[in-house]
């Protein structure tokens, strides 16, 4: 069922006794707030008690920004549903509160996380705090750990296999950044002058040999619940406290791939800031502390943690973020800490830059053996 702003208030007071927050009566002032591509946000408050207010997520029958000629299931939002609870139990404060979900509707009603704001925008600002990249990896170490297969055993895994089996998504998921970047197709587009550099990467076979790889392993392997577009844009800042939001695209896979689009992420702003040398530094810093906190929640679920459970995940990872960079500067989503540079001259030198540092991830993620060596090669 549809959803906009002249259907929600009676919406909101037939569903008033599920989501507890507003008497069935009350006054509400609705506003869409959000630019994402799949759903629909709104902000609703009490007029009389403003303080009163959630969120409401709606996943239309389609991909919002292309309209219904693109149809996409709304299991989706059952999947962000599952998520929600899930992180809440083994992370508590970490995402925000769920409040109601009506599979019905597709609709979520959540914490009202109105004062904080989005952690890219800081990032672009040039606060870089490192503070919360440690609460970002932490977030990640103790999901991954406690779902990881090897520390929970089979029927649990099985269970997590079931209710994260989120096939649809993470099939786009594949599309848009194992294949469609790298082939002809409409959805790419890139900054004028790049084109040679990424027609060299559509014939360089080792290149190409590794994106397979990396494809495989993100389409088969399990190893624990994933956010599956864990970004800096699907981070909020609130109090000093990070809040992970977002989680649409949730399944069951290869745990590097949560670390690969977060490190990505940093080291496309990392570039953003080309010749600010605090900022650079201070992002370096973030991606090791992202991985120091995270490994030492890997260590404190199960203090026998083979090495090379880490260090294939690192891999992994290290892979996966080569492959974030690339699609978001020659695919269809791009990261405006990047398409925000007025000066085109710069704006290329920059994303070439990247593209190579990206490009060399890839190529290269198997023989990576820890951070120090990744971040010896920003320049």
């Amino acid at each position: 069922m549809e959803r906009n702003l002249t259907t929600l208030p009676d919406y909101l007071r037939r569903r008033h006794a599920e989501i507890r927050v507003f008497d069935a009566q009350a006054a509400l002032s609705i506003e869409e707030i959000g630019d994402g591509n799949l759903n629909t946000v709104y902000r609703v408050s009490d007029a009389e008690r403003p303080e009163r207010s959630i969120i409401l997520k709606h996943a239309p029958p389609y991909i919002k920004i292309l309209g219904p000629d693109y149809p996409l299931s709304t299991e989706r939002l059952t999947f962000e549903s599952r998520a929600l609870d899930l992180y809440n139990r083994l992370a508590s404060g970490t995402v925000p509160v769920q409040y109601d979900f009506d599979v019905d509707a597709a609709v979520i009603a959540m914490e009202d996380l109105r004062d904080a704001h989005v952690l890219r925008d800081d990032l672009i600002a040039g606060t870089a705090d490192t503070a919360i990249a440690e609460q970002v990896g932490q977030f990640m170490g103790i999901v991954h750990s406690q779902t990881y297969v090897d520390n929970i055993g089979n029927a649990t895994a099985q269970h997590y296999r079931q209710q994260f089996a989120n096939v649809t998504m993470q099939a786009i998921t594949a599309d848009y950044v194992f294949t469609f970047p790298f082939t002809e197709h409409k959805t790419n587009f890139w900054t004028p002058g790049l084109d040679p550099d990424v027609q060299h990467l559509k014939v360089d076979t080792d290149f190409l040999r590794q994106v397979e790889h990396l494809k495989r392993t993100f389409l088969t392997v399990q190893q624990g619940v994933i956010h599956g577009d864990l970004h800096t844009g699907s981070v909020l800042v609130q109090d000093n406290t990070a809040k992970v939001i977002d989680a649409e695209f949730a399944f069951y896979g290869p745990v590097g791939f949560d670390l690969g689009l977060y490190w990505a992420n940093y080291f496309l702003s990392y570039f953003s800031h080309q010749g600010n040398l605090r900022v650079q530094s201070a992002l370096k810093t973030a991606v090791g502390q992202v991985w120091d906190t995270y490994t030492a929640e890997f260590t404190m679920v199960d203090a026998g943690l083979k090495s090379e459970t880490l260090s294939n995940i690192f891999q992994d990872a290290v892979g996966f973020a080569g492959l974030e960079m690339l699609r978001r500067l020659i695919g269809a989503a791009h990261v405006k800490d990047i398409e925000g540079i007025v000066d085109l001259s710069r704006k290329l030198r920059i994303e070439r830059t990247a593209l190579q540092f990206g490009t060399t991830l890839v190529k290269q993620h198997q023989s990576l053996s820890d951070v120090a060596a990744i971040l010896a090669m920003l320049s």
